[in-house]
């Protein structure tokens, strides 16, 4: 048995996408008979971190950046632990420009290091790693994308009535394009559609902005949904899901949504290309015009086109089935073993 420690310094759902990608990973590599725990500033309590990582084979880490990742980092590596680090995103070019000073400085300092000594580089999309290797050709890398329960998934969707009804579910957060969404959804000031927002909120003051942007009666903000149980029930209610955002990683809330069997509206500065592919929902560039364009066209279409979408986006979301990817997990920790 191959003991694992998912190490991250943040573990709680109002992180919003981290949580249920570690969360579920933990699941999944449990039932491949790992043994598998999550360590964070949370669960340590008066345990000292050098004496837990002790038992551990591999030190599986997400993010970058802060006190708690160099010294976990520094620590796995004086007990000789493989380490695979996977960035979460933190290393996209849009995260890197904010706090741009800052961060140039950590990297030259610590971060490069870091990466360049780990193992494995584990990045969550082809988009992730050619921008980790657009910073240094010599990271280590090895693509595992995130993945879904078998039980989340919709088996198929039935032929219903337009509700006219879309969502954005994610952190409320500036990368997010919000300001965009809301500007474009008073500019259409459609009578029939509607849009409902659902988000852990980063910062109190952002939210606020965005409230005072909205002058439509038909957007209305809600508090985030975290259970998957929850999140099922609520994705039932929606026709569309839309997600304009300035970057993804991945976009685990894109799978999600997928899943659930909505088509999905996303730009492509997250890396969900396969939705145009196969016909699952829309992919635009991340500016306003585009958007508002397309708004328009989807607020005409023919409910006929949105159910073939939607069973589009069903069997899109099958492929990244826990099947599929828990095996990956599996055959990259043995081989690092070896």
């Amino acid at each position: 048995m191959y003991n694992i420690a998912l190490v991250t310094d943040i573990y709680k759902p109002s992180i919003g996408g981290p949580y249920a990608i570690i969360k579920e990973t933990q699941k999944a590599l449990l039932k491949k008979n790992f043994n598998v725990k999550i360590i964070s500033v949370s669960t340590l309590k008066k345990k000292k971190l050098e004496t837990i990582l002790k038992k551990y084979d591999i030190c599986h880490f997400y993010g970058g950046w802060t006190y708690f990742h160099v010294k976990s980092f520094l620590l796995a590596s004086k007990l000789k632990k493989k380490i695979i680090i996977h960035p979460l995103g933190y290393f996209e070019p849009w995260s890197l420009s904010q706090k741009k000073f800052k961060k140039k400085i950590a990297w030259r300092l610590y971060q490069e290091r870091i990466l360049l000594k780990s193992d494995l580089i584990h990045c969550a999309s082809n988009m992730e790693r050619n921008n980790l290797l657009k910073l240094n050709k010599n990271f280590k890398t090895k693509i595992i994308s995130y993945a879904i329960s078998d039980n989340f998934i919709k088996k198929k969707q039935k032929k219903k009535t337009l509700k006219k009804k879309a969502i954005f579910f994610s952190r409320i957060h500036k990368k997010k394009g919000l300001e965009n969404l809301i500007k474009a959804w008073n500019t259409i000031n459609d009578k029939n559609w509607s849009l409902d927002i659902f988000g852990p909120v980063d910062d109190k003051s952002y939210l606020n902005k965005l409230i005072l942007m909205n002058q439509s009666s038909k957007i209305n903000f809600f508090k985030p949904v975290y259970k998957n149980s929850e999140k099922i029930r609520l994705f039932e209610k929606y026709d569309l899901f839309i997600l304009p955002t300035s970057s993804e990683n991945f976009g685990m809330v894109i799978l999600e949504s997928l899943a659930r069997g909505l088509p999905v509206l996303t730009t492509y500065s997250a890396p969900w290309n396969a939705i145009k592919v196969n016909n699952a929902g829309w992919i635009i560039p991340n500016n306003y015009s585009k958007l508002i364009n397309i708004l328009r066209k989807i607020f005409i279409t023919d409910i006929n086109i949105f159910h073939i979408k939607s069973n589009n986006a069903i069997k899109l979301a099958k492929k990244y089935s826990w099947k599929n990817v828990a095996k990956i997990y599996e055959d990259t920790y043995k081989k690092l073993l070896k």
